[in-house]
């Protein structure tokens, strides 16, 4: 509760002021307060602390475990603040996804790790429950400069917007994939960030001390070099200052205009690093960088909405949970379908329900303005995110529901008429929340454990059925039992199959298919099965390196000859070359000339190569070839 000469300027929400509970609240003791950091805290360690056994797990390597900056230590700080956060791993700028991505102060503390101790699994996992727990406690102590009123009733501060708002927001399973999920560190070093800012606001409106003004800059400018996320709170810090302090507009913005500083600071740097804001010139057209790229404009827009409205309902019941929201698990929508059209028009309302509340300063108007503020960035209506959603993504924007629940709850224990009710809801979230997060987290151990969960919910996603097909091959990799192996393949294969079904061009589902098909040649030496399957990548994928190895390995074995040769013929004739990928065939034919200089049907596949790309003396050698023979 603020306590400066000015903090007769807040005022009390107008609910709070219909509460005589409220009204007659006094404030808390030191040891109280204690009580509740450090129940906030042991609730965290509860449902994480069996992370520190857990393993990296997917982009924990282009962060962490394989990024070659971040394995300098220290001595790669310098890298991680002046290149684009995967260029540690890929060893260039990519530019994958709209915007690219810098993201350093995260990487920072991975390579502050590894400068202590290494590739750390355990330690890396056990240092996001801290910070996750830092978090809720921020946004606790947060939450207490809100109100006027101290949120307590009789001492006791187990019934305050505060507390509950924080237990359910540590509680929410939401929340898993960033604390369980190494990478997602980025997410919560951002939202300490933004806490950390806006308490700093609070603060400087109520003392109006030059230094509560700095710190609220240099957190906000360090939050930003967490995440992108954190500018969004350009808009929510002004908000919160709006809503819960008296004659406040003018304030509110003036701090905006102070805000601007480092964010402009930032976008400088960000700049500088990356080359341009949004994008480079060149369109992304990998679904899986770009989910929309195969989309009309309307479909984009109905797409969008849909995963809106499966971002509200996991809000108030999160099951089921998946890491993997990519092509096609969230269906291609139209707006003639009611999963497009009711999360509009829910929207719509929930927009016209904050505008009506705006006016007034209604608790349930800060809600969903915080909560559409938060959500924005991540929403692809601003800006393309790479996929169509993920849980991670709405880690800040969920407050805004935990408040509007929290408040609410606090509202009906205060008062005689709503207290079991309110007990009831309460215990039913508490409890679902509790449940669904312990028995989420799990999941996240390993690779195996994390596809296979996934592959139960993600069923149509070409990716997750790649990866599933990835864990059980690695998993097959590692293991020296030969019957656990060859079944460990079979299933494999069948997850890579379903990936190519969903995707028939993706890279990593066609990839994966090829390597477990060689794999398979070593237990059961089937060259016709194998041949079989490699005809079935070729035929979207002929650029797979995996394949053009093997086959110089197959090509060298005399007894394999023949085979060779015909399927070298066949897939020309058949796939390559009325696919008007010339190249491509006579790569694979001149495998076949090599093999047998002689034989008709390589020698006419390669004139007809040489002819297509306009070459008629190379056409007319081979031809010649054919006559003379």
């Amino acid at each position: 509760m603020p306590t400066g000469k000015n903090s007769t300027k807040n005022i009390t929400p107008p609910e709070a002021q219909k509460s005589a509970d409220m009204r007659s609240a006094t404030l808390p003791s030191k040891s109280m307060l204690w009580g509740a950091i450090g129940i906030i805290f042991l609730t965290t360690c509860a449902l994480y602390w069996n992370t520190y056994s857990f393993e990296y797990v997917l982009d924990d390597t282009i962060v962490l475990s394989e990024n070659n900056y971040v394995k300098e230590g220290v001595g790669g700080i310098g890298k991680l603040l002046t290149t684009e956060s995967f260029e540690g791993y890929f060893g260039e700028q990519k530019n994958l996804v709209e915007g690219a991505r810098y993201r350093p102060l995260s990487l920072i503390t991975f390579a502050v790790e590894h400068q202590i101790y290494g590739l750390r699994p355990d330690l890396s996992h056990i240092l996001n429950m801290v910070f996750y727990a830092i978090a809720g406690i921020l946004l606790f102590i947060t939450l207490r400069q809100f109100f006027t009123y101290s949120n307590v009733k009789n001492g006791s501060i187990w019934t305050s917007v505060a507390f509950i708002t924080s237990i359910m927001f540590i509680l929410h399973p939401l929340h898993v994939e960033a604390v369980a999920n190494v990478k997602g560190r980025d997410e919560i070093l951002a939202f300490i960030g933004s806490m950390g800012a806006l308490y700093y606001g609070l603060k400087f409106y109520d003392t109006k001390k030059l230094a509560a003004a700095i710190l609220m800059l240099i957190i906000f400018f360090i939050g930003l070099l967490a995440k992108e996320n954190t500018i969004t709170f350009l808009a929510i810090i002004p908000l919160s200052i709006y809503f819960f302090r008296k004659d406040s507009t003018s304030s509110a913005w003036k701090i905006l205009g102070l805000l601007l500083i480092p964010t402009l600071l930032y976008l400088v740097l960000r700049y500088s690093v990356i080359g341009y804001f949004l994008s480079n010139g060149n369109e992304i057209t990998d679904v899986m960088n770009n989910p929309f790229a195969a989309m009309r404009m309307d479909q984009k827009f109905a797409t969008i909405f849909y995963t809106l409205g499966i971002y509200l309902k996991l809000h108030v019941f999160p099951h089921p949970l998946t890491h993997d929201y990519y092509p096609y698990h969230i269906p291609i929508v139209n707006w003639t379908e009611l999963k497009a059209i009711i999360p509009l028009i829910l929207h719509l309302i929930l927009g016209g329900i904050a505008v009506y509340g705006l006016r007034k300063k209604r608790i349930y108007a800060y809600c969903i303005l915080f909560y559409i503020a938060a959500l924005s960035i991540v929403s692809n209506l601003v800006v393309g995110v790479g996929t169509f959603m993920n849980e991670r993504f709405v880690f800040t924007a969920s407050l805004g529901f935990c408040l509007l629940m929290g408040y609410y709850l606090h509202i009906g224990l205060t008062h005689k008429k709503y207290k079991i009710l309110s007990i009831t809801i309460a215990a039913i979230f508490l409890v679902g929340f509790t449940y669904k997060t312990i028995s989420r987290v799990p999941a996240w151990k390993t690779p195996l454990s994390l596809n296979t969960a996934a592959s139960k919910v993600s069923v149509n996603s070409a990716r997750i059925n790649s990866f599933m097909a990835t864990a059980l091959f690695n998993t097959h990799m590692a293991s020296n039992d030969r019957t656990e192996k060859k079944d460990l393949l079979d299933r494999a294969e069948v997850f890579a199959r379903k990936s190519i079904s969903i995707l028939p061009r993706y890279k990593n589902g066609n990839l994966m298919l090829a390597g477990i098909a060689t794999e398979q040649f070593n237990f059961d030496r089937d060259l016709t099965k194998l041949l079989g399957t490699f005809r079935t990548v070729i035929q979207e994928r002929p650029d797979i390196d995996h394949l053009r190895n093997y086959m110089d390995y197959l090509n060298k074995q005399p007894s394999y000859a023949d085979q060779m040769v015909n399927f070298y013929q066949d897939i020309a004739h058949n796939i390559l070359i009325p696919q008007g990928k010339i190249d491509w065939a006579l790569h694979f034919l001149t495998f076949g000339f090599n093999i047998d200089q002689n034989d008709n049907r390589i020698l006419d596949g390669i004139a007809k190569c040489y002819e297509a790309r306009g070459d008629i003396n190379k056409a007319t050698q081979f031809r010649n070839r054919i006559t003379t023979q």
